[in-house]
């Protein structure tokens, strides 16, 4: 097996961690600026779009409306720090550099490779170039072009311009190149950074890396009608944008066995995780499908009353920017309507107009007036949700308006596992605030999985969340790390590493008896890049 491959076995507290994390793309078809487009996407979503891969690029300009032509915000901003990286998105992190005698030396953005030496050059200089495949094979392009014409050239007929490792990789491509002269390799300096502060460097210019001086802005969108190519704006243009969710999907397990809901909380701490968590729409919807055909009562999840009170969005999240009117929230109830530019807190069985936000065209007012629960979901039904409000910019949309519902509400109650977001999905007359009326919740499967209250003295089936530890397996996380070109999802490099693993449990007196198995689920690969999520302070989506 390759030297390079090193495996970290984490034998202390066998667990499986999921890795199956993938980024969702939602087109905002509402002109902001950048600031107010991150706001935005920071409270509904996890952040501006960051893109990894050429593949992701296709799936932003596959989202964006076919008859829009101009521009829209991602998630990339001017940042402080200038750093060498390379066109495939990894930072020069690696020990192992051949600038030749002082060099880089100049303030230019790209680098070239003369007889295995690199030197920096200006972007726009034409020259040679070499590509890479997936299968570590170089290639000698003799077609003189710009650093950024040879990345796009490298991306459409091969993978991309070379990231260089080591010596050796640098020796082989230095082999098929012509001697004395400057060839273009894929290393850039690069001051640029994800809203999210994702740590990849892939970057897709209409024109090659930008000066690292402000000019023409400190703010980033992307042009469907130039292929997805990036440039940089001034952030106070309005522009749609590209949000993007982390989707960290849950894993439920019924439990057809009836208990309180202290009991059933204690059997899913002891044998999952914890009772059930719900942050989406979706969610709702993969627990009344976990709840058994046969079943038609209500189920126990995770949420319970708790003590302290709050002003919360629809969509499931804190609030930051309000504009209450003058003495208010004053104690008239639990919703929220927007009046004339400003808040009021309302009886929720008020009938109002209301105003709902879709992902592709932005704010929806409707005129027919409902209750806030109803118009809640009317809004999830044919829409998104009640529209959330982050910005003086996203209030002026709807400050002439009289009064609408918004998606804003009071709570108190709080997730077992003492999870942060506060997504809800009750039905019509829940929670009642009489007393009495109990202090944990069910869904119903009767009822489309609304949620209501019950006594948490009731005995019901529940629903768990988490893989089940006390069955026979033994599950384990696994961390590779790679020097070099490593295709980690070779079926045959797969059966090697297990081969190692099986070794090592014998060293250490561990029995595998051979039925080690690498665990996936249905069309995914075995390994994913290890990858940390990150989201706005008041949206921990990071969840162990």
């Amino acid at each position: 097996m390759d030297g390079s491959l090193f495996v970290l076995l984490l034998l202390s507290g066998l667990f499986w961690s999921s890795s199956a994390l993938s980024r969702q793309y939602h087109y905002i078809n509402v002109r902001m600026s950048w600031p107010a487009a991150q706001s935005y996407c920071r409270e509904k979503y996890t952040d501006l779009a960051t893109v990894d891969t050429m593949a992701d690029v296709k799936r932003l300009v596959d989202i964006v409306d076919a008859g829009y032509s101009g521009s829209v915000w991602i998630g990339l901003k001017r940042g402080t720090q200038k750093r060498w990286a390379w066109s495939n998105g990894e930072n020069i992190s690696s020990p192992y550099s051949n600038w030749a005698p002082r060099e880089p030396n100049e303030n230019t953005y790209c680098a070239t490779s003369n007889d295995g030496f690199w030197y920096d050059m200006k972007c726009s200089s034409t020259r040679y170039f070499t590509c890479y495949k997936e299968n570590s094979t170089y290639i000698f392009v003799k077609i003189a072009k710009k650093w950024s014409d040879a990345q796009s050239y490298c991306r459409q007929y091969y993978t991309d311009l070379p990231t260089i490792h080591n010596s050796e990789e640098n020796d082989q491509i230095t082999k098929i190149l012509l001697p004395g002269w400057y060839i273009w390799i894929g290393l850039f300096l690069d001051s640029w950074e994800w809203s999210d502060k994702w740590s990849l460097f892939f970057r897709n210019w209409v024109a090659g890396p930008p000066s690292l001086i402000s000019e023409s802005g400190d703010c980033v969108s992307m042009s469907r009608a130039i292929s997805g190519k990036w440039a940089p704006e001034s952030c106070d243009l309005k522009r749609p944008f590209i949000c993007h969710r982390c989707e960290f999907p849950h894993i439920y397990q019924f439990m057809n066995e009836s208990m309180t809901w202290q009991d059933a909380q204690s059997y899913c701490r002891a044998r999952f995780t914890d009772l059930a968590t719900a942050d989406t729409m979706s969610d709702a919807g993969l627990l009344v499908n976990t709840v058994d055909a046969g079943y038609s009562g209500s189920v126990w999840i995770g949420l319970h009353s708790g003590t302290e009170y709050r002003w919360v969005w629809s969509m499931g999240t804190h609030f930051q920017y309000s504009v209450w009117g003058p003495g208010e929230p004053n104690g008239d109830g639990e919703c929220v309507r927007s009046f004339n530019g400003s808040w009021y807190d309302e009886s929720c069985s008020t009938v109002l107009p209301f105003v709902c936000f879709n992902d592709s065209s932005g704010f929806i007012i409707t005129e027919t007036a409902m209750t806030w629960r109803d118009a809640q979901s009317y809004c999830r039904q044919h829409h998104t949700d009640l529209e959330s409000i982050t910005s003086a910019e996203q209030q002026n949309l709807i400050s002439d308006q009289e009064s609408l519902w918004i998606g804003l509400f009071r709570d108190s109650w709080e997730w077992s596992d003492k999870w942060s977001r506060f997504f809800r999905n009750w039905a019509a007359d829940q929670p009642s605030q009489s007393s009495g009326s109990g202090n944990c919740v069910g869904i119903s499967t009767a009822n489309s999985g609304k949620w209501a209250q019950y006594s948490c003295d009731l005995k019901r089936p529940f629903i768990c969340y988490g893989d089940d530890t006390l069955i026979k397996k033994q599950i384990v996380r696994l961390k590779l790390s790679c020097n070099g070109e490593c295709t980690l999802n070779d079926p045959s490099l797969q059966t090697a590493i297990l081969k190692e693993i099986s070794e090592k449990l014998k060293s250490l007196g561990l029995k595998s008896d051979g039925k080690i198995n690498w665990r996936k689920r249905e069309d995914e690969e075995v390994f994913h890049q290890d990858r940390k999520c990150t989201a706005s302070s008041n949206n921990k989506y990071n969840r162990k």
